[in-house]
């Protein structure tokens, strides 16, 4: 177990260093920062502050300077400027650097509660299976290394469901505070925890009675389900540093798409649409989880389905959330990235993790499963540090992974950092630059100057151009709703390419 964890934690690292600023990251941990030092929370409110103010925290050492200056009291104040400036006049890669460590930490916290549901499951060896799984999860790696809100989320859901499962397994008084104390900071992590409501209501509602028959214990279910509740809204008002407005939690919620376009054209299997697709995250999870993992979910999701000796109340645990997270983010969130799924992977990976115990004496099986972890850890391995623009390789992989998704799943503005080292590598002076992103190219020392329109529409003028993917996907949407061929990607053949977020363009 602990070389499983040390390896997730190694992968991490090495690979964060390498990342700049994602385009999320330039307003949470200056919000987070803010939020410490004044006790307010004006910045960022469409995300609960949790998360922002532990990444912070380590900021505190770090005495950055932090100017208040009019625009903090603006209604609202302009957090992504705010933010560039706090970042960029102080050290920025000093405070990414320790900001994201508590994303880590949360990430290992996670697979260690992965190991140990599993191996109190099904066995010690499922318990390695699915830690396995997850610690090579190119999702699960990817987004343990930004200061943004999906791997807490992912932290908080799953054990507050593992302590769940334990009181209703055991009914101890223990279980259910710790219960009601992680569901509180998986709601002042992110508003999407508000799906476990419901779900923890029916895990309780279907508990065994220990009777032989599985009935609901109506009051019994209702008082557990108040004491959690109450707890969490203790642990959320604490989190939300003692507001007076009780209604507090409410207001903040409905600020949660505040920013977000209604005209926005989202991008899925090279169509463009306003409004997005109801299959949009299903085919996203298709395309971004590895095969290995898809094979053995499927063929242990098959075997519950057949097997009627299998304790019904433990699938649930395991199967509802997953559920539940894919209807409600179906139906409710923007089409922009797979990472809103995110807290489905390691209750995938437990539920998964049974069939190792099923054919444990099968020899032929277990062969098979074995090599499927060795291609689960292949398949992931082969795109460090790309993991965030991993797709499988029916999907053929990262290279082709813009033919399908865009945002966050491919390209966050993640990649300035290694841009440079490729100008430097190929002594290209400077370069024209069209950048999805929010962090500051001149940090980087990169001589740079904006793509125009005139470049961007007509034939470019000469020199090295640099342009994000998510960019050029965008010039796929251009070309179809104007007479003038902007798609780049069928244009022109790149030079160069820096991970899988810029192409690298020459004219002469």
């Amino acid at each position: 177990m602990v070389i499983l964890l040390a390896s997730l934690a190694v992968q991490a690292l090495l690979s964060m260093r390498l990342m700049n600023a994602s385009c999320d990251e330039t307003t949470h941990l200056p919000s987070g920062y803010t939020y410490l030092k004044t006790g307010q929370i004006i910045l960022n409110p469409q995300h609960p502050p949790l998360i922002k103010q532990m990444c912070a925290l380590p900021l505190l050492f770090l005495k950055p300077k932090l100017h208040l200056s009019d625009d903090w009291l603006e209604k609202p104040p302009d957090e992504w400027r705010f933010g560039y400036y706090f970042l960029y006049s102080n050290d920025a890669d000093r405070l990414f650097f320790w900001g994201r460590l508590p994303i880590v930490l949360l990430s290992l916290l996670l697979g260690f509660f992965v190991y140990k549901w599993a191996s109190e499951l099904y066995g010690v060896s499922a318990g390695i299976a699915a830690l396995f799984l997850y610690v090579f999860s190119p999702g699960i790696i990817a987004h343990s290394r930004f200061v943004t809100m999906d791997i807490g989320l992912s932290c908080f859901t799953f054990i507050s469901l593992y302590y769940l499962w334990r009181h209703v397994r055991c009914g101890k008084p223990g279980c259910r505070m710790l219960t009601g104390l992680y569901l509180g900071l998986a709601l002042g992590t992110k508003y999407s925890a508000v799906i476990l409501l419901p779900v923890f209501l029916v895990l309780l509602a279907c508990r065994d009675t220990g009777k032989g028959n599985r009935y609901p214990d109506i009051i019994r279910s209702l008082s557990d389900y108040v004491i959690i509740i109450a707890v969490a809204s203790l642990v959320v008002y604490v989190i939300y540093m003692f507001p007076r407005d009780l209604l507090f939690y409410w207001k903040y919620l409905r600020t949660v798409y505040q920013d977000h376009k209604p005209d926005y054209m989202f991008y899925l299997l090279g169509e463009f649409k306003q409004g997005g697709w109801w299959y949009y995250f299903i085919t996203a999870f298709l395309l971004k989880t590895t095969l290995p993992v898809l094979a053995i979910f499927i063929l242990s999701l098959s075997l519950f389905i057949c097997n009627r000796k299998d304790r019904v109340i433990d699938g649930a645990f395991l199967l509802l959330p997953v559920l539940s997270f894919f209807v409600v983010v179906s139906t409710l969130a923007s089409n922009i990235g797979i990472r809103y799924l995110l807290p489905v992977y390691p209750l995938i990976f437990v539920f998964a993790s049974r069939v190792f115990i099923l054919f444990a004496d099968n020899r032929i099986m277990k062969s098979f499963l074995i090599l499927l972890c060795l291609w689960h850890m292949a398949s992931t391995v082969r795109v460090y540090p790309d993991y965030l623009a991993y797709f499988h390789e029916l999907a053929g992989g990262p290279k082709q992974g813009y033919q399908y998704l865009d945002e966050s799943n491919l390209d966050w503005g993640q990649d300035l950092k290694r841009l440079k080292v490729y100008l430097d590598e190929h002594s290209i002076d400077r370069v024209k630059l069209y950048y999805f992103g929010t962090a500051s190219p001149d940090y980087y020392g990169i001589q740079w100057e904006k793509v125009t329109p005139q470049d961007w529409f007509d034939e470019p003028s000469s020199g090295y151009y640099a342009i994000s993917i998510h960019v050029l996907i965008r010039g796929m949407e251009k070309a179809k709703s104007c007479k003038v061929n902007t798609d780049w990607l069928s244009r022109y053949e790149p030079v160069g390419r820096v991970g899988y977020s810029f192409y690298i363009y020459r004219f002469d």
